[in-house]
């Protein structure tokens, strides 16, 4: 099952599978070949993108029941359509809902779960018990405060902080229960019972304790009546919350101190174990079912790059689910990472198509300026490696000092270096210097010797890291001996090496994406996951270069250009993308506004606030955010206010999400409201700009959506983005869409297309500021990929040799045998007018057909080895050839 495209839909309370049924014609009307879900698995109540799995072998009730699903199913079969499906096997989270790991809180390690989640329980600080770090300050504060007490429901003993219930260990029941007053021959044959049996299978165990609880709500007001007495001696109740299979502690204290391996950095959700088998096989039952019954086509992997053998664990998913199964994975690649070739999958989620697109609109000459600008603007963040570097490490050193402590201790405990050859805290040091400095996400290591590439990645890390640090020149001697092909210690080095890999990518994650994305400002539209933010613009040649290897290596991939990470929306990007065409007049605006609004400013704490960096990105975001008819509304401002505040947050520079700068952010908040006064003139100048840039960023839209659909990879549409996506980072992105709104267009289109291109082409320009063109392009693409998915798939891409003066042309051809596709799109729009664009002349292969059909206006052409465009471009914006040859 290969799709034609996809249409990704984020499932949740408030948008299920009644909900996604109800627009199912509506999508196959479109064109779409395959819903593209979030995960639809049992998630935290509540949960808005599934991604907090409790339960893999339960759909979420709140999106639907199996039934519902089936229906859905049949329906979208009737249509052709198929289904991939998001699943989450790198963690789950931590709630009484994931019986699981509360299985494991309560039995400790003869739960039949404890190997199933990433524990180390051999930590020396915590041998034999988990760390819940989820407190709101230390252990003994909340004793003290009554945050915390004994309590006796249904399921038994617990401990009660706020609506959690955390499982009291059986073998505490004859202490609590004597200090309940209830006598000991009432229960000790029954609770002897239970703990001779307490390494059964969970079912087993759980129906024994479950009539062992029945048993003892008989006492259950004399229980409830002592508590309250029990709850008072605060040293009892310290003992008993000691004495659990895990420690309760401040949340704080898991960025020094934590024994499990998290997501990223957050407590709440804990990884698993994928490597087990039982684990595997006991995770993917559901889905796996769901497969056999052709309910589902195909997969994509979440955060593959956290687990421990992300190709061991490709090549059992794919030994289960079979080579019929279209796969993919989400995969960061850094802007010259290829997907390794070991990976038995269809391609990627598509990030790096993003960058991609997103450098060639970018214009390269103009682009210097605004970087130039920039690093006199904002001086201390001009050096971009140097801000990834300082970020990482002081994210390692402030957020995930315990997985450092971890490593360095796996390290030494492996036996695979001598502890005496060094300094135990230069070795830590060289080690976090190493994972600072690494340049991708991670590599992988199955065994040695390490593959060329994978020592290319290392080289680069060790000699970043020599340069950092001088003085650790010994301990990177002997961490890089660790990566060398020899026969010594080869499990245990293979071991701590992909230990190794599973943090590299979190700390990447967290200090760019999370950090740096929000510090450094040049052109912020390229603060994207897979692109390069100090590389603004590549050249067209460098466009084809890389089409072209994806075609030869990835043509299955996905092709996004918005998804639910994205930091904002597809149109938002294009427009800020804009600016490097109007480098000069946007320099010069920029500057009139620093100027003119340093008056609206704060100081605060000795800093005029907000600080000029945060001043320019939020510019920026004002351009990308800007409706459609420029109408200025409370809730458009709000919109804004809410992306400042997590940006603030996130940059981590005055203030953060641990420990916000209250002042700082409603200065900046006031600073919204003073700039969107209409007092001011600030917003009228910005409306007029973006009005001057409008017509530009609406072509590459369009433009956008014509390379995403006819380029190497299969075109991936994100939830209501067939219009104008002007959407800031989530929760902004995941809101609701509105599809009656979408629903009356496209039926206006479908009219309007009855009546010829002609209508349709009004209608578009009638119906512009809601983006109708943007759905007439997508659905004429969309369409066109189904009728002639072999073509986009194993069909060649040929670029194509044009010719203009005033600006520059993505020209290529698609061909499978007799049948051609031809794709004009010029970009560098400033000052080029339709005559210029008609000027175009393309050379054609020989064997090329002779009369073309433009897909959008119905437009004939015809062309030997030479094509002249000719009048195309008059009509509309963006040009799609299709022709056959004899």
């Amino acid at each position: 099952m290969v799709p034609s495209s996809t249409y990704r839909v984020q499932l949740n309370k408030d948008f299920t599978f009644r909900h996604l049924e109800q627009i199912t014609d509506y999508l196959y009307d479109l064109g779409i070949s395959t819903i593209y879900a979030s995960p639809f698995f049992k998630a935290i109540k509540g949960s808005d993108h599934g991604y907090d799995v409790v339960d893999p072998h339960m759909i979420n009730d709140e999106i639907g029941t199996l039934d519902e699903f089936r229906h859905l199913s049949k329906k979208l079969k009737e249509r052709g359509m198929t289904w991939i499906q998001d699943i989450v096997p790198n963690h789950m989270a931590v709630i009484d809902t994931n019986y699981r790991l509360w299985d494991v809180l309560e039995r400790g390690r003869v739960s039949p779960f404890q190997d199933y989640f990433d524990i180390d329980w051999e930590h020396p600080e915590l041998k034999n018990k988990i760390l819940l770090p989820f407190l709101e300050a230390t252990l003994s504060w909340c004793i003290a405060n009554d945050k915390i007490e004994i309590g006796f429901t249904n399921k038994g003993f617990g401990l009660c902080y706020y609506e959690n219930f955390y499982p009291v260990k059986i073998e505490l029941y004859d202490l609590l229960l004597a200090q309940c007053g209830v006598e000991r021959h009432l229960y000790e044959d029954a609770l002897c019972t239970i703990i001779s049996q307490k390494e059964l299978d969970y079912n087993s165990w759980r129906k024994s304790k479950m009539f062992f609880v029945t048993h003892l709500l008989k006492y259950d007001s004399t229980i409830q009546a002592a508590l309250s007495k029990i709850n008072a001696d605060k040293r009892f109740l310290t003992g008993i919350i000691n004495e659990q299979h895990y420690k309760l502690e401040w949340y704080e204290v898991s960025d020094k101190l934590i024994n499990y391996r998290r997501f990223f950095t957050i407590n709440s959700l804990i990884c698993l174990r994928m490597e087990d088998e039982k684990v595997f096989k006991d995770y993917h039952s559901l889905i796996k079912k769901l497969y056999d019954e052709g309910l589902i086509q195909g997969l994509r992997i979440d955060h593959i790059d956290g687990l421990k053998n992300p190709v061991a664990y490709i090549n059992s998913l794919r030994n289960l689910f079979g080579n019929d199964c279209y796969i993919i994975a989400e995969k960061i690649l850094e802007i010259k990472e290829q997907l390794p070739a070991a990976f038995d999958i269809q391609g990627t989620s598509g990030y790096e198509f993003l960058s991609y697109i997103n450098q060639v609109v970018t214009k390269m000459n103009s682009s210097e300026k605004l970087l130039s600008f920039y690093k006199k603007l904002v001086p201390e963040f001009a050096d971009y490696d140097d801000t990834v570097f300082k970020n990482k490490f002081s994210f390692l050193d402030k957020s995930m000092h315990g997985e450092w402590n971890n490593l360095l201790r796996l390290l030494f405990s492996l036996n695979i270096i001598d502890e005496r050859e060094i300094c135990h805290e230069d070795l830590k040091q060289a080690l976090g210097v190493l994972m600072a400095a690494f340049p991708v996400y991670r590599i992988y290591i199955n065994e040695f010797p390490i593959d060329e590439y994978g020592n290319e990645i290392i080289a680069k890390a060790f000699d970043v890291a020599r340069m950092r640090r001088h003085d650790l020149a010994k301990a990177f001697d002997i961490l890089e001996n660790l990566f060398c092909a020899n026969e010594k210690k080869t499990d245990e080095r293979l071991q701590f090496l992909q230990r190794l890999m599973q943090f590299t990518g979190p700390l990447a994650a967290k200090g760019v994406e999370d950090t740096t994305f929000y510090q450094y400002n040049p052109l912020i539209s390229h603060n994207e996951v897979g692109d390069l933010p100090c590389v603004l613009g590549i050249s067209i040649d460098e466009f084809h270069k890389k089409m072209t290897q994806r075609q030869l290596l990835n043509p299955l991939s996905l092709n996004n250009t918005s998804t639910h990470d994205t930091k904002r929306g597809e149109d938002a990007r294009i427009r800020i993308n804009v600016l490097s065409e109007f480098a000069d007049e946007w320099i010069t605006l920029v500057k009139q506004f620093v100027n003119e609004n340093r008056q609206f400013k704060k100081m605060i704490n000795g800093v005029l606030s907000p600080v000029v960096n945060d001043e320019y990105f939020l510019y920026q975001s004002i351009v990308g955010g800007l409706a459609e008819d420029f109408c200025v509304t409370d809730e458009c401002r709000n919109r804004l206010k809410d992306l400042y505040t997590k940006a603030l947050r996130e940059a981590k520079y005055i203030s953060t999400h641990t420990n916000p700068h209250t002042a700082y952010e409603q200065a900046c908040s006031e600073f919204i409201d003073h700039l969107f006064n209409p007092n001011h003139s600030f917003i009228q100048k910005m409306i007029d700009f973006v009005k001057t840039i409008i017509p530009y960023t609406n072509a590459y839209t369009l433009l956008q959506v014509m390379i995403k659909s006819t380029a190497p990879g299969i075109p991936d549409f994100y939830q209501g983005c067939e219009l104008w996506d002007l959407s800031y980072v989530d929760p902004d992105n995941r809101g609701k869409v509105n599809y009656e709104i979408r629903k009356q267009l496209l039926n206006e289109l479908l009219i309007a297309e009855t009546n010829g291109a002609e209508t349709v082409l009004k209608w578009a320009m009638e119906k512009r500021m809601q983006g109708a063109a943007k759905m007439f392009v997508t659905r004429k693409l969309a369409h066109l990929r189904k009728e002639n998915n072999n073509l986009f798939i194993e069909g060649e891409y040929l670029p194509l040799t044009a010719f203009i003066e005033k600006c520059k042309v993505i020209a290529y051809a698609r061909r499978k045998e007799h049948n051609w596709i031809i794709v004009v799109a010029p970009v560098g729009l400033r000052g080029v007018s339709k005559n210029d664009l008609n000027a175009i002349k393309i050379n054609l292969p020989k064997d090329a057909p002779y009369e073309w059909r433009n897909i959008f206006t119905d437009e004939m052409i015809k062309a030997n080895s030479e094509m002249q465009i000719q009048n195309l471009f008059t009509k509309f914006q963006i040009i799609v050839l299709k022709g056959k040859a004899k």
